[in-house]
This record gives C-alpha cells, sequence and structure tokens, in this order.
C-alpha cells in the first residue's frame, strides 16, 4: 500500500486529471493529496508520510528537484521519486506511442505536455516500480488526458482607473495568470462587481478619478455585505502617509504607489490572492465544522431517544417485582442512567459555551449518600471502610441535580476504584463563606506525569482503559455552577479532591 502520493500543480483540472489516472489503476482514493501550491504541500508534508511526488515546474520561486529535497528533509524516506509536469509542449505528431522514460538526476522523471494516460503510467512504474502502475501494451490508441488551458478558470480582477495606459500596465503584468477585468469609472466598476456575472476576486483601484473617486468605490463595497470580503488595492500617485492611511481605514488591503512596477504589482497581488483564498477556504471550513456541531447534537438526541426506550421500559418492569427493595434500586439506578444520558448532551453544550443554567436548592447529604450507595457492591468487595465528617448537619447547596449527581457520583467512584483492599475513603462536609465544601481523600496518588492535564480532556487518571472524560466534564460542569474544582497531594499517599459549590 503506498503511503499519500503528493500531485503539487497550481492547475485544477491537472491536478484532477492525474488523480484520475491514479484512481483507474487502482490506488486508492484516501492515498491520493492534491496541494496548488508547494507552502501548502510542504506543511502538508510535515504531519503525513509521502512515497511519491507528482509536481509542476510552473513555479517561479522553486523548481521541483529542491522542494523535493526539502521535503526528504523532513521525511523519513532517503529517496523520494519526483515526476515532473512539465509546461514545455512536444509536437503531437513526434509524440511517441510508448516512450522510453530514462530516469535522471537522482530518481526523477519529466513528463511533458500533452500528458497521455498511457505515458503517466509508464513514467510512473519507471519510477517506482509498483505493480499497480504495470504499462498495458496495446494495439489501440491510448487514452489522451486533455487539459483545455482555455477551459482553466483564471482568477477575475478588476482594474480601475480612468487612464487606458495605467489599465493596460496592469493588464500586461497580470492577463498571463489572472482574468483582467476593466472600468474606467467608480460608476462602472460598482455595476460590474453588482450585477454579479463576474466573480471578482479582486480590486485594484485608482483614486483620483472623476465623478466618483476610489475613496467612494472602496467606501460603498466595503458598505455592502456582498462585496465586503473583496480585497482593494489602491493604484495612486498620492504617496502621502497621511493619504495611505485614509485608504486603510476605509478597508483597502494594500496601497501600490504609480508608476507601477510590474514585479511589485505581480508580488503584491499573488500575496493578497493566496490569502484570500486562504481566508475563504477558512470561512468554509468554520462552516462545516458549525455544520458538523449540529449533526453532532442530532444524533446526541436521537441516541438518547433510542437508549431511554429500553430504559423506561426496565422502569415499567421493576414495579411487576416481589421484592420491593430490589425494585427501588434498580428503579433508581435505571434513573441515574438516564440522568447522565441526559447529561452527554449538557456537557456538549456547556463545551461550546450555550449551556442555560437553571439551579435549585439541592440536599447535599443526600446526594452524595446516593453516590455512595451507587458504588456500594464494589465498596463491600473491597472491604473499604468510608468515613464521613460534617455530615451531621445538612449541607444545601443552589446548583442543578443532574450536573451534581455526575460531579460526585465521578469522584467518589474513581476513588472506591483506586483504593485497595481495606483502605479508608474519607469524605467531609463544611461551610465557608457563601460556598459548601465536599472534600475526598483516598489513598494512592495520581501519577506525576498525569498532574498538569488531569482536568485536559480525555485525560485518565486511575484506569488503564476508558474515555478520560471523567475528571474533565467534573471541571465543566463544576465551573458552568459558579463553583471551583482542584486536587492535592498528601505526602505521596493520599489523593484529595476538592468542589466548592454556592451555598443555598
Amino acid at each position: 500500500m503506498l503511503d499519500p502520493i503528493l500531485i503539487v500543480d497550481e492547475s485544477r483540472l491537472v491536478r484532477e486529471a492525474i488523480a484520475k489516472i491514479l484512481l483507474s489503476c487502482g490506488v486508492n482514493k484516501s492515498a491520493i493529496a492534491c496541494i496548488e501550491n508547494m507552502d501548502d504541500a510542504f506543511e502538508f508534508a510535515q504531519f503525513s508520510p509521502i512515497s511519491l511526488l507528482i509536481c509542476s515546474d510552473s513555479y517561479s520561486d522553486r523548481n521541483p528537484r529542491d522542494f523535493r529535497e526539502q521535503l526528504v528533509g523532513i521525511l523519513t524516506t532517503k529517496a523520494l521519486p519526483l515526476l515532473i509536469l512539465s509546461q514545455r509542449t512536444l509536437d503531437e505528431s513526434k509524440v511517441p506511442a510508448t516512450p522510453s522514460f530514462k530516469v535522471v538526476q537522482n530518481n526523477s522523471i519529466s513528463l511533458y505536455k500533452p500528458f497521455k494516460r498511457q505515458h503517466v503510467i509508464s513514467a510512473l512504474f519507471a519510477l517506482t516500480q509498483y505493480d499497480k502502475f504495470t504499462p498495458i501494451v496495446s494495439n489501440t490508441t491510448p487514452e489522451k488526458i486533455i487539459i483545455n488551458e482555455a477551459k482553466i478558470t483564471k482568477p477575475s480582477i478588476l482594474v480601475v482607473d480612468d487612464e487606458s495606459s495605467n489599465i493596460d500596465v496592469a493588464a500586461g503584468n497580470l492577463r498571463q495568470y489572472y482574468q483582467v477585468i476593466a472600468a474606467k469609472s467608480g460608476e462602472h466598476a460598482l455595476k460590474i462587481i453588482n450585477n454579479g456575472k463576474q466573480k471578482i476576486e479582486l480590486v485594484l483601484l485608482d483614486i483620483m478619478m472623476p465623478e466618483m473617486d476610489g475613496y467612494q468605490v472602496c467606501s460603498m463595497l466595503k458598505k455592502n455585505p456582498k462585496t465586503t470580503n473583496i480585497p482593494i488595492i489602491f493604484l495612486s500617485a498620492k504617496s502621502e502617509v497621511a493619504d495611505m492611511k485614509y485608504g486603510f481605514e476605509l478597508g483597502a488591503v494594500d496601497y501600490i504607489t504609480k508608476p507601477l512596477n510590474g514585479d511589485l504589482l505581480r508580488a503584491r497581488v499573488a500575496t493578497h490572492m493566496r490569502l484570500q483564498q486562504q481566508n475563504t477556504a477558512l470561512a468554509e471550513q468554520v462552516m462545516m465544522l458549525q455544520e458538523n456541531a449540529k449533526l453532532q447534537e442530532d444524533i446526541e438526541k436521537i441516541t438518547q431517544h433510542d437508549l431511554k426506550g429500553p430504559l423506561n421500559n426496565i422502569l415499567f418492569e421493576t414495579y411487576r417485582l416481589t421484592d420491593k427493595a430490589a425494585a427501588n434500586s434498580i428503579n433508581k439506578a435505571v434513573n441515574n442512567v438516564v440522568d447522565m444520558i441526559n447529561n452527554s448532551l449538557n456537557l456538549y453544550k456547556i463545551e461550546q459555551d450555550i449551556y442555560q443554567l437553571t439551579p435549585q436548592r439541592i440536599n447535599l447529604n443526600q446526594m452524595i449518600n446516593d453516590a455512595i450507595n451507587a458504588v456500594s457492591r464494589v465498596s463491600k468487595e473491597k472491604s473499604l471502610n468510608i468515613t464521613l465528617t460534617g455530615f451531621e448537619q445538612t449541607q444545601y447547596i443552589y446548583a442543578e441535580p443532574l450536573l451534581c449527581l455526575s460531579i460526585f457520583n465521578n469522584l467518589i467512584k474513581n476513588a472506591v476504584e483506586a483504593s485497595q483492599n481495606s483502605d479508608s475513603i474519607m469524605l467531609s462536609l463544611a461551610y465557608e463563606k457563601g460556598y459548601v465544601t465536599f472534600q475526598v481523600i483516598n489513598n494512592g496518588v495520581i501519577p506525576k506525569a498525569l498532574r498538569a492535564t488531569l482536568f485536559n480532556k480525555y485525560t485518565s487518571s486511575n484506569h488503564q482503559t476508558g474515555t478520560g472524560l471523567g475528571t474533565y466534564s467534573a471541571k465543566l460542569m463544576t465551573e458552568v455552577q459558579h463553583g471551583e474544582i482542584y486536587f492535592d497531594i498528601i505526602n505521596e499517599q493520599q489523593t484529595l479532591f476538592v468542589v466548592k459549590l454556592p451555598s443555598a
């Protein structure tokens, strides 16, 4: 099985065409990574192995072989096969049906346009000797992967200037990489952008124009929610700091002074186009995360509904039992499970800071006794001695029963599971300055490696297995109720957990 095959090319159509060839050879879709630029590809390589690099030579800042050497520097592999997608085009009549590839310059091959399927596969086999790329000999003309450059959509840039010569200079420097649209007035520019026929991804805007100047155009674009995110670069002979400052205050992303320098113009435009694409991708990712969060909540609700059905049946059947003590015990345990199911969604809402707290007056003594009863079987099996201090006086807290039940059940259950046979567990209650403090002390200590992250998500304390959500959820549920939870190690022999909640 191949590690991810990395395809790096500015053209989406080229990337898709090469990926289709790989898929047709039986390469798993999850083993193909398509990336537009070298910087993003380099970042990808820092977190994923790569077995084969397919890279275009169209990038001006680095050539594919130098880029391959950079990747080898961070990968565990010493050799990384490289297939170079050359921008050079060979005469179609001179392209052989079955080419003979020569591996040159340290395990790399250059492949020239037009990219034919059979040629791509042959080159890949020559590089990797991988069975999936074994060339198929056929008398028929091999299928050609046609990349119609005219159909490749280039990003659209609007150049706004009342002087045709300035538009010509800007267009001449950018036309190779972008679709350049011209407007000779502010009114015309707004009309082009607002009609929606062209998706304008960046505006080069002159300031000094009759009737409506560039500042006015920029202001109107930024006030419109549909156009506010379009990057605007001012082009002007005005080079005073005050002019530039005003332009940035209106929302421009950059300022280039005339006469235009072609290299500077291309570099600035490329930078802001890349930033815009990254912002767009980030916005799409945020939207996807929001949709996933909504889906998670929906799944939680469905799960709750499906689990509650059989639990409700158990509750109904307990009334048929003749042993009323056993029936009451089962009834109470099942109700606790139902409460925990409800809490799973509550925990998610607390994490998202959307939980609506509805506290009430709670008898804390009774709640802790219920938590002790819940672990009574294990306590008896281990012959544990649970001592209570401060329970002679009833303490009331102002909190939510479901959240508190989860907190105290977790802490007491953890103390019982961490204790050895015949150990003692000490539980205490005390009132102090508007808060009721609960403490649990048990023998055994939390490993030093876990102490700093004990309240983090998925950190396990006393368990070798499990989700590690106990202390994490206890912290969230305590703090959302305006309380405090912490732990301490006593003489490296005992663990102390403390929970403080508002007194009622």
